[in-house]
């Protein structure tokens, strides 16, 4: 039996997102998902572009019962954050309007980058996979 210290079911834009960072922080990560490709959301968001961030976010834009919680977030990991990822992967991206940002060329350009972070974390993937129990 492998042992991880993390499990992300999903390899979506957030668990692959979660999982390259945990991984390249030195934790062992694991993402499950039911599907044999990633991101599959990525590649039709905003019209095949990917809406991947908003330049101008802060927390006035998040409802909730905590509104501390996306204060410290966004404190922690900003829209520039992101978009300085992007550049280091050589991701081109424009902004529409409003601050929205857009992948150049295509939502496509997003899911390799994500996958070379896990890659650099040392992420494993199993897909297609199917949960039946989980034991701690």
């Amino acid at each position: 039996m492998q042992k991880f210290d993390v499990v992300i079911v999903g390899a979506g834009a957030a668990g692959l997102f979660c999982a390259g960072v945990a991984g390249q922080l030195g934790l062992k990560v694991l993402v499950l998902d039911h599907s044999d490709k990633v991101a599959e959301k990525i590649r039709i968001s905003g019209g095949g572009r990917c809406n991947f961030t908003n330049k101008d976010t802060t927390p006035a834009n998040f409802l909730g019962e905590n509104p501390h919680f996306c204060r410290s977030a966004l404190a922690r990991y900003t829209p520039r954050d992101f978009t300085e990822l992007l550049q280091r992967h050589g991701v081109a991206f424009h902004e529409k309007h409003k601050g929205q940002l857009f992948c150049d060329n295509s939502a496509e350009d997003i899911i390799p980058m994500l996958l070379r972070e896990c890659d650099k974390g040392g992420v494993k993937r199993w897909q297609p996979c199917s949960i039946k129990n989980i034991r701690f």
